[in-house]
């Protein structure tokens, strides 16, 4: 089972990095879009998917392919976007592993 390092902080004041959990590089896929590069920040994580927070909007469809693995774990290489909201923090969306 894939794991963060520590659980998350609730009471984490809004828009307060959480330094547990790792911030990935990533590329969005959009068939009516050029491809493009973006940071996200990983919430929670499990062998199926996982919640991250990011600073634009996700579609659900979207491919993600992960560049690079920091949280020094087997992550698969891509993801499709499963679901996504607007966040006081940015967007939420959820990922599963593909």
């Amino acid at each position: 089972m894939i794991k963060p390092r520590e659980k998350r902080n609730p009471m984490l004041p809004s828009g307060e990095s959480n330094e547990a959990y790792p911030k990935i590089s990533v590329e969005i896929k959009d068939d009516s879009l050029p491809t493009s590069n973006h940071e996200i920040m990983v919430l929670d994580i499990n062998d199926s998917g996982m919640g991250i927070t990011c600073d634009i909007q996700l579609k659900v469809g979207q491919r993600v392919n992960f560049l690079g693995d920091p949280m020094e774990c087997d992550m698969p290489d891509q993801g499709v976007v499963m679901w996504t909201f607007r966040a006081s923090d940015g967007f939420r969306a959820g990922i599963k592993f593909i």
